[in-house]
């Protein structure tokens, strides 16, 4: 059935910024239909958005999903100590485990307004449904969106590299044709993975024609090595020598991106998502997003996993970025609540190849929407929208959201997750593996 949102402030990005006005929005299908004032709702479920802000759903553009597990778990620990701690971990997880984690993330995320994630997962899924689907599986049965990759290392010819690299293939091919699900390759990071590994993922890239999602100059550590190990270079230049940048590219993090970086990733085209409560967590510091911006860079933002961040939540994702480059850098002006708000919607839709589709509210974009309750103390007086969703709002505000035209949330209830149901099989998982 069509919907109608009726009566709601809608949250418009045009070629000056971000802008509001009273519309009622109709959706046909998946698809924003119409946006204007008394349209007419017959034939439609109508859902009524007085007192409410009517926004593009977010956009996470760097997490590892099936982190859920991981939550409070191995805090404050030095990077390369928690990645040990992470490691143990994941050895024990199956393909079901990542199947409930992930919907556990979709839950946070959902009740955060978060529409679409950018997922590096740890299994790939070898069903088309059911628990034992992994990542996938989870996604389709919420109704929830998701680019996927999985994450991989090791060098090309090698047969736990090769197993794992014909799993991630066999799962694009399984789920090929699904609207909410894309894929694209996940090589790990450059110190994990061998030359001719990120040169046979690349070669994959293009025969596919899609994209690749990769960790690059997240740690001091990282610099040092690569730097060691190949001449000098930073690990930015390094992949980019291999090839790397010669097809659509997200590169979370870029902690450490040199200014000689930072211009190579803009003449290539490179998306950065920045990650910034995961880089403070784990005490690796802040990626140049000041500058990035500066150079024209396609900055998105994401929270990374539960294991690095504790949260999925996006709003907490963006009063972080509007606040630690004030800081950083001393200027109260740095990184404003219309750029970041622009990372978690506009910017992220162009990283996964959905510009003008997804994070914007305009006719014919795909209708992935959050309903936020203005009718809220943090938001009273609305002297600014934008500024009440970056440096006021919890996320908790979000009462009702769409994703491809379907109402997953709606007063706060889930209508396609049981939620006990995957906080009961939570907690078995983490007795087995934690």
């Amino acid at each position: 059935m069509d919907i109608l949102i009726r009566g709601g402030l809608a949250l418009l990005h045009t070629e000056k910024g971000w802008c509001t006005r009273e519309a009622d929005i109709r959706i046909r299908g998946n698809r924003i239909e119409k946006i204007g004032k008394g349209l007419d709702g017959e034939g439609c479920r109508v859902l009524d958005a007085e007192g409410k802000l009517v926004m593009p759903g977010l956009i996470n553009a760097h997490t590892h999903a099936y982190m859920t597990i991981h939550r409070n778990y191995a805090d404050d620990l030095a990077f390369f100590d928690w990645l040990d701690h992470v490691d143990r971990v994941e050895q024990g997880m199956t393909e079901e485990d990542v199947y409930w984690t992930t919907k556990l993330a979709i839950i946070e995320m959902l009740r955060s307004g978060t529409t679409c994630f950018v997922d590096m997962a740890i299994k790939s899924a070898r069903e088309k449904s059911g628990p034992r689907a992994a990542v996938a599986g989870a996604v389709l049965d919420s109704g929830f969106r998701a680019v996927i990759c999985r994450g991989l290392a090791g060098e090309a010819n090698s047969e736990e590299s090769l197993r794992k690299f014909g799993e991630a293939v066999y799962e694009m091919d399984l789920f090929a044709g699904e609207e909410r699900l894309s894929f694209v390759h996940g090589p790990h990071a450059p110190y994990s993975c061998r030359a001719d590994y990120l040169q046979k993922l690349t070669g994959s890239c293009r025969e596919r024609g899609i994209g690749q999602h990769i960790h690059l100059s997240e740690s001091q550590a990282e610099m040092e090595g690569i730097a060691r190990d190949h001449g000098g270079m930073t690990p930015i230049a390094y992949v980019d020598s291999l090839g790397v940048f010669d097809v659509p590219c997200i590169a979370a993090h870029c902690v450490y991106a040199t200014k000689e970086d930072i211009a190579l990733m803009a003449r290539k085209g490179v998306s950065v998502a920045i990650c910034p409560k995961s880089n403070m967590k784990l005490g690796n510091g802040f990626s140049p997003a000041k500058e990035m911006l500066e150079a024209g860079i396609n900055v998105c933002l994401g929270t990374d996993g539960c294991g690095s961040n504790n949260s999925l939540n996006m709003f907490a994702e963006m009063n972080a970025a509007a606040l630690v480059y004030k800081g950083a850098n001393h200027a109260a002006q740095c990184v404003g609540a219309e750029d970041v708000l622009t990372m978690a919607t506009v910017n992220g839709a162009k990283a996964i190849g959905h510009a003008g589709e997804l994070g914007e509210i305009r006719e014919g974009a795909l209708a992935d929407l959050a309903l936020v309750n203005l009718c809220e103390p943090q938001f009273i007086p609305a002297h600014n929208i934008v500024s009440g969703l970056v440096y006021s709002s919890t996320g908790a505000e979000v009462d009702t959201v769409l994703v491809n035209g379907e109402i997953l949330m709606e007063g706060r209830k889930l209508t396609t997750i049981d939620e006990d149901e995957v906080y009961g099989e939570i907690r078995k998982i983490a007795g087995r593996v934690c």
